[in-house]
């Protein structure tokens, strides 16, 4: 009895113990679910700040391109001060560093007015403030910013490279001594499709070191006809940017020297009529590319023909007829030999030593025309991301 008598109240607390134990598990999975709320309302908030900023970095991608809605362009590819703001209103832009008082800031309207989101574009500048360039192509920073209205913020910054310039200096650029011969050789550069004028032949070399070698009584017409120490486009690093938009079936790899004949109605068939008179063509462009390994040597012969963008990293002779109506982009040497009638309406653009030669029975035309890049930079793309960070 004594013992019993000892024992009176722990049930009680026990059962004290018990609620005291149950009250934290339930103030503990309380706290728990208040905070998962939150997690997952901020991580709502988070991606949605996400998604807007990434949404103008794609408005950005979408109207930096030939023909496109509300069209963006760089005017001042080579100031390292200019600065393109895209934003749904001039408030948002400024939030973001535009101002309306500096000349080299430029405001582009947003095309989607309900997002919040606002974008900086600038050039990339090397230490001594001068724009970093690739293939001749500036380099561009953009930076999205993405805001929500429960005050997410999020920031994305992309690097990207411009397309290279494609649309050639002259009817035939050269990096290397040039000899012309004959006396049926036409190289034109006054625009046979506008009025955009260029010289017929323009060199990276010096005057005085004689690069264009003139025997015969070829035809060379521009303004001015040749041209000088002109600014070399490292034509390697062009090509490497073009031959990505070139599709599988557009693309060749050789390893030894080749000999093609009667190529191809699947690269386009423009339509001649001789060769001091432009090429016309109004079907779809191609990007065509061989790899010849630089050095290897691509002959095309026997009425070969196409219409875009030609592209060899080596060496490239045109041998007998030959239509092209385009521009041509060779980073070894250039032979345009043989009989037969030749045309290349655009322009073509060498890195090593070119020979534009004709036969006596053969004929060569090369003539600048304007209408060419216009079309060609529809199926090139303006601009390829190499970084991206949030």
């Amino acid at each position: 009895m004594e013992k019993l008598k000892e024992e009176n109240g722990v049930v009680l607390v026990v059962t004290m113990l018990l609620l005291l134990v149950f009250t934290l598990i339930g103030m503990s999975a309380v706290n728990t679910a208040t905070y998962d709320n939150l997690i997952s309302g901020n991580k709502r908030i988070s991606e949605q700040a996400f998604y807007l900023a990434e949404a103008g970095i794609n408005e950005f991608l979408g109207r930096f391109r030939e023909g496109a809605t509300g069209e963006l362009k760089d005017n001042a590819p080579s100031n390292p001060h200019w600065k393109l703001f895209i934003a749904s209103n001039a408030e948002l832009a400024e939030k973001i560093g535009y101002s309306s008082s500096d000349a080299d800031h430029i405001f582009a309207q947003s095309l989607q007015n309900p997002l919040a989101y606002g974008v900086e574009i600038r050039h990339k500048a090397d230490i001594a403030n001068k724009v970093i360039t690739k293939g001749g192509a500036p380099l561009y920073i953009a930076t999205s910013y993405g805001y929500t209205q429960d005050g997410g913020k999020k920031v994305i910054e992309a690097d990207f490279i411009g397309s290279p310039p494609f649309d050639p200096p002259a009817a035939l650029y050269t990096e290397r001594p040039i000899d012309v011969h004959g006396t049926s050789t036409v190289i034109q550069g006054m625009d046979q499709c506008g009025a955009t004028n260029k010289p017929g032949i323009l060199t990276t070399l010096l005057e005085s070191t004689n690069p264009i070698n003139i025997s015969g009584n070829p035809t060379i017409q521009g303004n001015p006809d040749k041209k000088y120490n002109g600014d070399n486009l490292g034509l390697r690093a062009v090509v490497n940017y073009l031959k990505e938009d070139a599709d599988a079936n557009s693309t060749y790899d050789y390893n030894s020297n080749q000999t093609l004949t009667g190529y191809s109605d699947s690269w386009g068939t423009p339509t001649s009529t001789g060769t001091s008179t432009p090429i016309t063509y109004d079907g779809p462009m191609k990007i065509v590319y061989f790899n010849m390994h630089g050095d290897k040597t691509l002959k095309l012969a026997g009425q070969s023909h196409g219409a875009g963008l030609l592209l060899v990293d080596g060496n490239l002779d045109l041998n007998g007829g030959f239509t092209w109506y385009g521009v041509i982009i060779v980073t070894g040497a250039l032979d345009f030999t043989g009989g037969g009638e030749k045309n290349v309406t655009g322009g073509i653009l060498t890195g090593e030593a070119a020979t534009v030669q004709v036969d006596l029975g053969g004929n060569a035309g090369i003539l600048y025309c304007s209408q060419v890049a216009d079309k060609l930079k529809k199926i090139v793309t303006p601009l390829r991301m190499t970084r991206w960070k949030d």
